[in-house]
């Protein structure tokens, strides 16, 4: 590595919120600076602004939840970023699949799915929800009241490129 290389290493993790590097003065200045403070602020909107954009539904719902910027600057930190909105947006969907609220599972699975579809991809996609989707949407879209969680319903949500407008659902009754 390359002196060059190496400054811009620490650049990047200076911006991502880690520790400089305690060998190199040049950086441990940057390090104090109030313009590295601004630096990863416009990275941090830069990014969310673009998952807003991109991931409609998993914003507005991690907006209404309160954890949209936390969640933005956690992936940021830890995760390499691509410039591309495409595979920025689909690496944070994915990296919401483990999120322990089952709600924000749920919709970010069915947005990277609806990106997939969109995009052209011949693979296809079942999201398990526990309550009605659309639902859900209506309630993202309108501001209205998140519906709970159906334990005598499971509904099948299907997207693929194949099917009328990407997406089909069907509802199945669960005994109990």
């Amino acid at each position: 590595m390359n002196g060059l290389e190496l400054h811009q290493r620490g650049l990047l993790s200076l911006i991502k919120g880690r520790e400089a590097p305690p060998d190199d003065p040049y950086l441990r200045r940057v390090a104090g600076s109030p313009e590295l403070a601004m630096v990863r602020e416009i990275a941090l909107w830069w990014r969310a602004f673009q998952l807003d954009v991109q991931c409609h539904f998993t914003a507005r719902l991690l907006k209404r939840m309160g954890t949209f910027e936390g969640l933005v600057a956690a992936y940021f930190d830890g995760h390499a970023t691509s410039p591309f909105v495409e595979e920025l947006s689909l690496g944070f969907l994915r990296w919401l699949w483990v999120h322990d609220d089952p709600l924000i599972r749920m919709v970010s699975q069915f947005e990277y799915a609806l990106l997939q579809a969109r995009s052209g991809s011949p693979e296809s996609f079942e999201i398990l929800w526990d309550r009605n989707p659309d639902l859900v949407f209506l309630a993202l879209e309108n501001g209205g009241e998140l519906p709970a969680a159906d334990p005598a319903s499971l509904y099948h949500l299907h997207v693929a490129r194949d099917l009328p407008r990407l997406v089909a659902c069907t509802r199945e009754l669960v005994r109990r």
